[in-house]
């Protein structure tokens, strides 16, 4: 299924992770509405195709001997 990719760093003093980017992940499945491969003359009113995301890829990309901008 398609998916969001969370990019994070994380503050080690205080724990908390601070997205840097979001990207959306296709999935390349037909019966998924969100995906590019999603055939466009599928009927709205009665595609019975997915349309949501599932849960996040959280990716922390660097950890820092610090606090997040919110704490400090």
């Amino acid at each position: 299924m398609c998916h969001r990719e969370l990019r994070l760093w994380k503050a080690r003093q205080c724990g908390h992770l601070t997205c840097t980017a979001d990207t959306n992940v296709d999935c390349g499945q037909s019966d998924c509405y969100n995906s590019a491969a999603h055939p466009p003359d599928c009927p709205p009113a009665s595609c019975r195709c997915r349309r949501y995301f599932t849960q996040p890829e959280r990716i922390v990309t660097h950890e820092a001997d610090a606090k997040c901008p919110r704490c400090q």
